[in-house]
Protein backbone atom coordinates (compact mmCIF):
# COMPACT_ATOMS: atom_id res chain seq x y z
CA UNK A 1 0.00 0.00 0.00
CA UNK A 2 0.99 3.64 -0.05
CA UNK A 3 0.37 5.00 3.02
CA UNK A 4 2.59 4.57 5.87
CA UNK A 5 0.63 3.33 8.66
CA UNK A 6 2.81 3.79 11.11
CA UNK A 7 3.50 7.16 10.51
CA UNK A 8 -0.12 7.76 10.69
CA UNK A 9 -0.59 6.50 13.71
CA UNK A 10 2.44 8.55 15.21
CA UNK A 11 0.91 11.65 14.04
CA UNK A 12 -2.53 10.53 14.80
CA UNK A 13 -1.55 10.34 18.48
CA UNK A 14 0.20 13.26 18.56
CA UNK A 15 -2.08 15.04 17.45
CA UNK A 16 -4.71 13.62 19.22
CA UNK A 17 -6.81 12.34 16.58
CA UNK A 18 -9.47 9.90 16.89
CA UNK A 19 -10.31 9.76 13.34
CA UNK A 20 -8.76 11.46 10.09
CA UNK A 21 -10.25 12.85 6.42
CA UNK A 22 -8.65 12.45 3.56
CA UNK A 23 -10.75 14.86 0.78
CA UNK A 24 -8.03 16.08 -1.75
CA UNK A 25 -6.88 13.73 -4.75
CA UNK A 26 -3.81 12.97 -3.37
CA UNK A 27 -4.95 12.35 0.19
CA UNK A 28 -7.80 10.26 -0.91
CA UNK A 29 -4.86 8.28 -3.19
CA UNK A 30 -2.51 8.02 -0.49
CA UNK A 31 -4.78 6.12 2.07
CA UNK A 32 -6.61 4.07 -0.61
CA UNK A 33 -4.57 3.79 -3.49
CA UNK A 34 -7.78 5.01 -5.75
CA UNK A 35 -7.50 8.21 -7.58
CA UNK A 36 -10.83 9.51 -7.69
CA UNK A 37 -12.01 10.41 -11.10
CA UNK A 38 -14.82 12.74 -9.67
CA UNK A 39 -11.76 15.01 -8.02
CA UNK A 40 -9.82 14.81 -11.28
CA UNK A 41 -12.76 15.59 -13.28
CA UNK A 42 -14.91 17.89 -11.31
CA UNK A 43 -12.77 20.51 -9.21
CA UNK A 44 -15.09 22.97 -8.10
CA UNK A 45 -18.17 20.11 -6.91
CA UNK A 46 -16.70 16.44 -7.19
CA UNK A 47 -16.65 14.61 -3.99
CA UNK A 48 -15.07 11.62 -2.46
CA UNK A 49 -13.42 11.07 0.91
CA UNK A 50 -11.38 8.31 2.63
CA UNK A 51 -12.02 7.88 6.40
CA UNK A 52 -9.38 5.69 9.14
CA UNK A 53 -9.44 5.55 12.55
CA UNK A 54 -6.55 5.92 14.99
CA UNK A 55 -7.22 2.34 15.81
CA UNK A 56 -7.22 0.92 13.03
CA UNK A 57 -5.67 3.66 9.90
CA UNK A 58 -4.87 0.58 7.21
CA UNK A 59 -9.20 -0.10 7.48
CA UNK A 60 -10.36 2.76 5.07
CA UNK A 61 -14.36 3.74 4.53
CA UNK A 62 -14.76 5.42 1.48
CA UNK A 63 -17.21 7.58 0.72
CA UNK A 64 -18.02 8.26 -3.10
CA UNK A 65 -20.70 8.97 -5.92
CA UNK A 66 -22.44 6.02 -6.73
CA UNK A 67 -21.25 6.23 -10.25
CA UNK A 68 -17.52 5.90 -9.25
CA UNK A 69 -17.77 4.10 -6.41
CA UNK A 70 -17.07 0.90 -9.14
CA UNK A 71 -13.23 2.44 -8.23
CA UNK A 72 -13.04 0.36 -5.08
CA UNK A 73 -12.18 -2.45 -7.33
CA UNK A 74 -8.94 -0.50 -7.63
CA UNK A 75 -8.11 0.06 -4.23
CA UNK A 76 -4.47 -1.06 -2.98
CA UNK A 77 -5.55 -0.62 0.45
CA UNK A 78 -8.39 -2.67 2.78
CA UNK A 79 -11.85 -0.70 1.87
CA UNK A 80 -13.47 -1.76 4.80
CA UNK A 81 -16.79 -0.14 4.28
CA UNK A 82 -18.31 2.28 1.80
CA UNK A 83 -21.08 4.82 1.47
CA UNK A 84 -22.42 6.61 -1.34
CA UNK A 85 -24.26 9.03 -2.71
CA UNK A 86 -26.19 10.44 -5.34
CA UNK A 87 -28.46 7.98 -8.49
CA UNK A 88 -26.43 5.77 -11.06
CA UNK A 89 -27.57 3.18 -12.82
CA UNK A 90 -25.92 -0.80 -13.79
CA UNK A 91 -28.54 -3.27 -14.71
CA UNK A 92 -28.48 -6.61 -13.99
CA UNK A 93 -31.13 -8.50 -16.15
CA UNK A 94 -29.18 -12.40 -15.88
CA UNK A 95 -30.40 -14.78 -13.65
CA UNK A 96 -26.55 -16.12 -13.49
CA UNK A 97 -24.10 -15.63 -10.67
CA UNK A 98 -21.96 -12.52 -11.21
CA UNK A 99 -18.18 -13.06 -10.26
CA UNK A 100 -17.11 -12.02 -7.10
CA UNK A 101 -16.09 -8.76 -8.16
CA UNK A 102 -18.91 -7.90 -9.90
CA UNK A 103 -20.97 -9.18 -6.94
CA UNK A 104 -19.29 -6.14 -4.93
CA UNK A 105 -20.19 -3.76 -7.48
CA UNK A 106 -23.89 -4.92 -7.62
CA UNK A 107 -24.24 -4.45 -3.75
CA UNK A 108 -22.98 -0.84 -3.86
CA UNK A 109 -24.58 0.21 -6.73
CA UNK A 110 -28.00 -0.76 -5.05
CA UNK A 111 -27.78 0.24 -1.18
CA UNK A 112 -29.52 2.80 0.23
CA UNK A 113 -27.39 6.43 -1.27
CA UNK A 114 -27.04 9.71 0.84
CA UNK A 115 -28.72 12.47 -0.91
CA UNK A 116 -25.11 14.04 -1.43
CA UNK A 117 -21.47 14.47 -0.37
CA UNK A 118 -21.86 16.18 3.09
CA UNK A 119 -24.67 13.79 4.02
CA UNK A 120 -22.55 10.36 2.67
CA UNK A 121 -19.57 12.01 5.12
CA UNK A 122 -21.55 12.61 7.78
CA UNK A 123 -22.85 9.06 7.44
CA UNK A 124 -19.87 7.69 7.23
CA UNK A 125 -18.68 9.50 10.88
CA UNK A 126 -21.28 7.78 12.30
CA UNK A 127 -20.89 4.41 11.33
CA UNK A 128 -17.36 4.25 12.28
CA UNK A 129 -18.39 5.12 15.55
CA UNK A 130 -16.27 8.64 14.97
CA UNK A 131 -19.38 10.94 16.15
CA UNK A 132 -18.79 12.64 19.21
CA UNK A 133 -14.81 12.73 18.82
CA UNK A 134 -11.89 14.72 17.72
CA UNK A 135 -11.67 14.65 14.36
CA UNK A 136 -8.82 16.00 11.59
CA UNK A 137 -10.18 17.12 8.22
CA UNK A 138 -8.37 17.73 5.29
CA UNK A 139 -9.77 21.19 4.60
CA UNK A 140 -8.43 22.54 1.59
CA UNK A 141 -10.20 19.48 -0.63
CA UNK A 142 -13.57 20.33 1.05
CA UNK A 143 -16.39 22.24 -0.91
CA UNK A 144 -17.90 25.28 -0.07
CA UNK A 145 -20.83 24.26 2.98
CA UNK A 146 -19.52 21.11 3.85
CA UNK A 147 -17.69 21.46 6.82
CA UNK A 148 -20.49 23.80 8.06
CA UNK A 149 -23.25 20.96 6.75
CA UNK A 150 -21.14 18.43 8.94
CA UNK A 151 -21.08 20.99 12.17
CA UNK A 152 -24.87 21.06 11.71
CA UNK A 153 -25.39 17.15 11.48
CA UNK A 154 -22.41 16.01 14.08
CA UNK A 155 -22.66 18.82 16.89
CA UNK A 156 -20.78 17.02 19.07
CA UNK A 157 -17.81 16.01 17.16
CA UNK A 158 -14.59 18.22 17.13
CA UNK A 159 -13.65 19.02 13.59
CA UNK A 160 -9.85 20.47 13.47
CA UNK A 161 -7.89 21.40 10.29
CA UNK A 162 -5.60 18.22 9.48
CA UNK A 163 -4.23 19.43 6.01
CA UNK A 164 -0.83 20.05 7.55
CA UNK A 165 -0.76 16.48 9.14
CA UNK A 166 -1.49 14.21 6.06
CA UNK A 167 1.52 16.97 4.18
CA UNK A 168 3.50 15.74 7.53
CA UNK A 169 2.92 11.82 7.25
CA UNK A 170 3.51 12.14 3.60
CA UNK A 171 6.83 13.86 3.70
CA UNK A 172 8.50 10.58 4.08
CA UNK A 173 7.53 8.27 1.51
CA UNK A 174 7.14 4.62 1.63
CA UNK A 175 8.93 1.84 -0.81
CA UNK A 176 5.82 1.72 -3.09
CA UNK A 177 5.47 5.63 -3.50
CA UNK A 178 9.67 5.85 -4.15
CA UNK A 179 9.23 2.85 -7.03
CA UNK A 180 6.52 5.15 -8.24
CA UNK A 181 8.51 8.49 -8.14
CA UNK A 182 11.38 6.44 -9.70
CA UNK A 183 9.07 4.86 -12.99
CA UNK A 184 7.81 8.65 -13.82
CA UNK A 185 11.47 10.15 -13.78
CA UNK A 186 12.77 7.06 -15.49
CA UNK A 187 9.61 7.78 -18.14
CA UNK A 188 10.66 11.40 -18.44
CA UNK A 189 14.21 10.90 -19.10
CA UNK A 190 13.40 8.49 -21.75
CA UNK A 191 10.77 10.72 -23.74
CA UNK A 192 13.73 13.57 -23.47
CA UNK A 193 15.82 11.14 -25.03
CA UNK A 194 13.25 10.47 -27.40
CA UNK A 195 12.63 14.31 -28.63
CA UNK A 196 16.39 14.87 -28.41
CA UNK A 197 16.89 11.78 -30.82
CA UNK A 198 14.88 13.89 -33.70
CA UNK A 199 16.81 17.23 -32.55
CA UNK A 200 18.32 18.22 -36.68
CA UNK A 201 18.61 21.48 -38.34
CA UNK A 202 15.48 23.03 -39.29
CA UNK A 203 13.40 20.70 -36.65
CA UNK A 204 11.16 23.31 -34.59
CA UNK A 205 10.18 23.38 -30.56
CA UNK A 206 7.05 21.91 -31.42
CA UNK A 207 7.89 18.97 -33.09
CA UNK A 208 10.44 18.17 -30.15
CA UNK A 209 7.02 18.88 -27.43
CA UNK A 210 5.15 16.41 -29.33
CA UNK A 211 7.44 13.83 -29.62
CA UNK A 212 8.13 13.82 -25.95
CA UNK A 213 4.52 13.58 -25.08
CA UNK A 214 4.02 10.75 -27.56
CA UNK A 215 6.89 8.91 -25.80
CA UNK A 216 5.64 9.54 -22.14
CA UNK A 217 2.42 8.14 -23.15
CA UNK A 218 3.65 5.49 -25.24
CA UNK A 219 5.18 4.35 -21.81
CA UNK A 220 2.08 4.30 -19.80
CA UNK A 221 2.90 7.73 -17.79
CA UNK A 222 0.92 10.98 -18.34
CA UNK A 223 2.43 14.49 -19.54
CA UNK A 224 1.56 17.05 -17.36
CA UNK A 225 3.78 20.30 -18.40
CA UNK A 226 6.20 19.93 -21.52
CA UNK A 227 8.45 23.04 -21.69
CA UNK A 228 11.01 22.81 -24.33
CA UNK A 229 12.96 25.67 -26.10
CA UNK A 230 15.56 26.88 -28.19
CA UNK A 231 18.42 28.88 -27.73
CA UNK A 232 17.62 32.84 -26.31
CA UNK A 233 14.22 31.45 -26.70
CA UNK A 234 14.42 29.76 -23.15
CA UNK A 235 14.64 32.90 -21.22
CA UNK A 236 10.88 32.48 -21.61
CA UNK A 237 10.43 29.27 -20.69
CA UNK A 238 6.64 29.18 -19.56
CA UNK A 239 5.64 30.55 -23.48
CA UNK A 240 4.55 27.69 -25.53
CA UNK A 241 6.87 25.75 -27.45
CA UNK A 242 6.39 26.70 -31.22
CA UNK A 243 7.65 26.74 -34.37
CA UNK A 244 10.81 28.11 -33.97
CA UNK A 245 13.57 26.09 -35.84
CA UNK A 246 16.36 24.68 -34.58
CA UNK A 247 19.88 26.00 -35.74
CA UNK A 248 23.42 25.69 -35.32
CA UNK A 249 24.95 26.63 -31.72
CA UNK A 250 21.48 26.90 -29.74
CA UNK A 251 20.57 25.42 -26.64
CA UNK A 252 17.84 22.79 -26.26
CA UNK A 253 16.05 23.31 -22.58
CA UNK A 254 14.00 21.06 -21.32
CA UNK A 255 11.48 21.50 -18.21
CA UNK A 256 8.91 19.06 -18.00
CA UNK A 257 7.44 16.61 -15.74
CA UNK A 258 5.00 13.63 -16.06
CA UNK A 259 2.99 11.47 -13.74
CA UNK A 260 2.62 7.33 -13.36
CA UNK A 261 0.23 6.00 -11.07
CA UNK A 262 -0.39 9.38 -9.64
CA UNK A 263 2.98 10.15 -9.35
CA UNK A 264 5.13 13.17 -10.30
CA UNK A 265 8.26 13.54 -12.15
CA UNK A 266 9.57 16.92 -12.44
CA UNK A 267 13.39 16.89 -14.82
CA UNK A 268 15.36 19.76 -16.59
CA UNK A 269 18.17 19.02 -19.25
CA UNK A 270 20.24 21.38 -21.33
CA UNK A 271 21.89 20.07 -24.40
CA UNK A 272 23.56 22.51 -26.92
CA UNK A 273 23.24 21.90 -30.78
CA UNK A 274 26.77 22.05 -32.12
CA UNK A 275 28.78 23.91 -30.30
CA UNK A 276 27.78 26.11 -27.65
CA UNK A 277 29.13 29.69 -26.64
CA UNK A 278 31.85 29.47 -24.14
CA UNK A 279 29.34 31.48 -21.90
CA UNK A 280 27.11 28.34 -21.95
CA UNK A 281 29.82 25.75 -20.96
CA UNK A 282 30.70 28.05 -18.15
CA UNK A 283 27.23 28.46 -16.47
CA UNK A 284 26.98 24.52 -17.73
CA UNK A 285 29.58 23.87 -15.41
CA UNK A 286 28.35 25.90 -12.35
CA UNK A 287 24.62 24.88 -12.77
CA UNK A 288 25.89 21.28 -12.54
CA UNK A 289 28.31 21.87 -9.36
CA UNK A 290 25.26 23.69 -7.46
CA UNK A 291 23.09 20.53 -8.19
CA UNK A 292 25.71 18.44 -7.37
CA UNK A 293 27.09 19.51 -4.45
CA UNK A 294 23.18 19.60 -2.93
CA UNK A 295 23.16 16.01 -3.78
CA UNK A 296 25.97 15.25 -1.41
CA UNK A 297 25.75 17.43 1.20
CA UNK A 298 22.18 16.96 1.88
CA UNK A 299 21.51 15.30 5.40
CA UNK A 300 18.39 14.52 7.51
CA UNK A 301 18.42 17.17 10.29
CA UNK A 302 19.39 19.89 7.79
CA UNK A 303 16.31 22.80 6.75
CA UNK A 304 15.00 23.54 3.08
CA UNK A 305 16.75 26.63 4.03
CA UNK A 306 20.56 25.53 4.76
CA UNK A 307 20.06 23.25 1.66
CA UNK A 308 19.03 26.50 -0.27
CA UNK A 309 22.29 28.59 0.86
CA UNK A 310 25.11 25.69 0.23
CA UNK A 311 23.69 24.64 -3.16
CA UNK A 312 23.49 28.63 -4.20
CA UNK A 313 27.03 28.87 -2.61
CA UNK A 314 28.38 25.74 -4.57
CA UNK A 315 26.85 27.59 -7.96
CA UNK A 316 28.87 30.85 -6.97
CA UNK A 317 31.86 29.21 -5.93
CA UNK A 318 31.75 27.44 -9.55
CA UNK A 319 31.71 29.93 -11.70
CA UNK A 320 28.65 32.07 -11.47
CA UNK A 321 29.44 34.49 -8.54
CA UNK A 322 25.91 36.95 -9.07
CA UNK A 323 23.81 33.58 -9.08
CA UNK A 324 20.32 34.37 -7.15
CA UNK A 325 17.32 32.38 -6.91
CA UNK A 326 14.04 32.26 -5.25
CA UNK A 327 13.98 28.50 -4.67
CA UNK A 328 16.51 25.58 -6.05
CA UNK A 329 13.92 22.72 -5.30
CA UNK A 330 11.36 21.06 -3.68
CA UNK A 331 10.09 17.41 -2.21
CA UNK A 332 8.01 15.22 -4.64
CA UNK A 333 5.42 12.95 -4.25
CA UNK A 334 1.89 12.71 -5.31
CA UNK A 335 2.70 16.45 -5.88
CA UNK A 336 4.66 17.96 -7.97
CA UNK A 337 6.08 20.20 -4.89
CA UNK A 338 5.42 19.44 -1.66
CA UNK A 339 7.17 20.81 1.50
CA UNK A 340 10.16 21.63 2.25
CA UNK A 341 10.76 24.08 -0.54
CA UNK A 342 14.49 24.89 -0.68
CA UNK A 343 13.89 28.19 -0.25
CA UNK A 344 15.92 30.88 1.82
CA UNK A 345 14.52 30.86 5.74
CA UNK A 346 12.44 27.66 4.95
CA UNK A 347 12.59 26.26 8.50
CA UNK A 348 11.35 22.59 7.89
CA UNK A 349 13.60 19.86 8.53
CA UNK A 350 14.21 16.98 6.09
CA UNK A 351 14.11 13.60 6.90
CA UNK A 352 15.44 10.22 5.73
CA UNK A 353 13.36 9.11 3.24
CA UNK A 354 12.07 12.22 1.70
CA UNK A 355 12.29 12.42 -1.96
CA UNK A 356 13.95 15.77 -3.12
CA UNK A 357 13.87 17.52 -6.38
CA UNK A 358 17.03 19.53 -6.46
CA UNK A 359 17.35 22.12 -9.54
CA UNK A 360 19.77 24.94 -10.26
CA UNK A 361 18.01 27.07 -13.57
CA UNK A 362 19.53 30.05 -14.47
CA UNK A 363 17.50 32.37 -17.06
CA UNK A 364 19.76 35.17 -19.20
CA UNK A 365 18.56 37.51 -22.01
CA UNK A 366 20.84 36.96 -25.50
CA UNK A 367 21.79 33.77 -24.08
CA UNK A 368 18.25 31.44 -22.63
CA UNK A 369 18.00 29.06 -20.01
CA UNK A 370 21.05 26.48 -18.38
CA UNK A 371 19.09 24.46 -16.09
CA UNK A 372 19.61 20.73 -14.60
CA UNK A 373 17.33 19.55 -11.94
CA UNK A 374 17.20 15.39 -10.75
CA UNK A 375 15.34 13.59 -7.81
CA UNK A 376 17.02 11.63 -5.12
CA UNK A 377 16.26 9.70 -1.82
CA UNK A 378 17.51 11.40 1.20
CA UNK A 379 19.82 8.24 3.33
CA UNK A 380 19.65 7.44 6.87
CA UNK A 381 23.08 7.15 7.01
CA UNK A 382 24.21 6.06 3.71
CA UNK A 383 24.55 8.06 0.81
CA UNK A 384 21.69 9.75 -0.83
CA UNK A 385 20.48 7.86 -3.87
CA UNK A 386 19.19 9.53 -7.26
CA UNK A 387 16.36 8.34 -8.65
CA UNK A 388 17.43 8.85 -12.78
CA UNK A 389 20.70 8.47 -14.37
CA UNK A 390 21.38 11.77 -13.24
CA UNK A 391 22.71 14.82 -15.22
CA UNK A 392 26.00 14.56 -17.59
CA UNK A 393 28.64 16.02 -15.56
CA UNK A 394 29.91 17.68 -19.36
CA UNK A 395 27.33 19.29 -21.27
CA UNK A 396 26.33 17.37 -24.43
CA UNK A 397 26.81 18.24 -27.65
CA UNK A 398 24.28 17.08 -30.28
Amino acid sequence: MLANIERLKRKMADDDLDGLIAATAENVQYLTGIRSVSLQLHPYFGQCYAVITCDTPERVTLVSSTGEIDQVLDASAEIADAVNFGTFYRENYDDGALPNHEQRLHRLTNQPAQPNGGAALAAAIKRIGLAGKRVGIDENGLRIGVEAGLRQALPSTNFVAAASAFAWVRRVKTGEEIRRIAAAALITEQAIAAAVSIARAGVTEQELYLEFNRSVASQGGRAEFTMIKFGRNSVSGQVLSNRTPLAAGDTIWFDVGATYLGYWSDLARTFSFGEPSQRVRELYRAMVAGEQAGIDQTRPGMTGGQLFDLTVQAVRDNGEPRYRRHHVGHCIGAEVYEQPILAPGNDIEIEAGMVINIETPYYEFGVGAVHVENPFVVGDGEPNRLLTKGTPKELVIL
